[in-house]
């Protein structure tokens, strides 16, 4: 008897957490969690998420789930969508959930079957001679497929500095440019100073090859680094390889996590796949309604080109 009152010891593991989202009567997602955000997932923590609708509402009529998470543990693929029907929870609810293992932005939409008001007379049109039931069959024609607007959800990644959890606010973040710092194999006291001041992560802004502009956001190939971080004549094999040590370097000396954009479709004027590809950059052609812009930019050129013409030099030196 006295067991009964006894204080419940603390479980070994981290609870279970289950999201859960009530879907409208129609299966769309309510405007004020049109996107969901879920916490981190990794270690010993694990969560799900569940999808609730109510017994009786339009959506509830054969309900499933298609989402691009990856239920059956397979390689994400952003068009690849899987299904799972909902299943009736209690006396209200209809419910579909899954567990949550792996991080990522991701779709889902709900598709169920409605009555269609198209279908009034049709069901007139059965043949006598059918072997379904008149009735039965009467009654699968009033019904036509929908499908909900697509909706999103992001599942946080889980981030680890020195062995310890690192929160996604507890990110301290400096932003750097890459050919301001020199050859990667001098990085080293700028990253020392870096970590001193108390940042835990750098962000590179693209360190791909540049452009006839010199700028890193317009790159010339996105598939090789830049030549400037490196010694002449080093190869493209040996470059990502002299990156991998240095953000271990970051990482296991200095404490800093690296983050880098991947700009794909940034390209330079120059650059030779856009020279076999002019379709694919914007034009007068292809994007008429550009025209304003393009002449802007084309008086602002002209007005730099001709400041020594106003009294003004074009170079700034203070």
């Amino acid at each position: 008897m006295a067991s009964r009152f006894l204080t419940p010891t603390q479980p070994d593991a981290p609870p279970f957490m289950v999201w859960n989202l009530d879907l409208n009567e129609d299966g769309t997602t309510p405007h004020e969690k049109s996107f969901i955000r879920l916490p981190s997932v990794g270690g010993a923590q694990s969560c799900a998420v569940r999808f609730r609708l109510l017994i009786g509402s339009t959506a509830s009529i054969d309900a499933t789930l298609h989402t691009n998470y990856p239920l059956d543990g397979s390689a994400y693929g952003r068009t690849k969508f899987h299904q799972k029907k909902f299943n009736f929870n209690n006396q209200t609810d209809l419910i579909c959930e899954f567990r949550i293992k792996r991080p990522g932005p991701y779709q889902y939409y709900v598709s169920y079957k409605s009555i269609d008001a198209q279908a009034d007379d049709r069901s007139d049109s059965i043949a006598k001679t059918s072997d379904v039931n008149p009735m039965v069959e009467r009654i699968y024609r009033g019904f036509a497929d929908k499908r909900t607007p697509t909706a999103y959800f992001l599942v946080d990644p889980q981030l680890t500095l020195g062995g310890q959890p690192l929160a996604l606010d507890g990110v301290v973040l400096q932003s750097v440019s890459p050919k301001w710092l020199g050859k990667m194999s001098s990085w080293r006291r700028q990253l020392a100073v870096s970590s001193k001041m108390g940042y835990n992560m750098l962000h590179f802004i693209p360190m791909q090859q540049r452009g006839g502009s010199d700028s890193p956001y317009a790159l010339y190939n996105q598939l090789e680094l830049s030549d400037d971080l490196f010694e002449p004549g080093t190869k493209a094999e040996e470059k990502d390889q002299k990156l991998r040590e240095t953000l271990l370097e970051m990482t296991h000396k200095h404490k800093l996590l690296g983050v880098t954009d991947m700009v794909w479709n940034h390209t330079a004027y120059n650059s030779d796949w856009l020279c076999d590809h002019p379709e694919a950059g914007f034009n007068l052609e292809n994007s008429p309604h550009l025209r304003s812009a393009y002449e802007l930019d084309a008086a602002l050129v002209r007005f730099s080109q001709d400041l020594p013409n106003y009294g003004f030099d074009r170079m700034v030196s203070s």
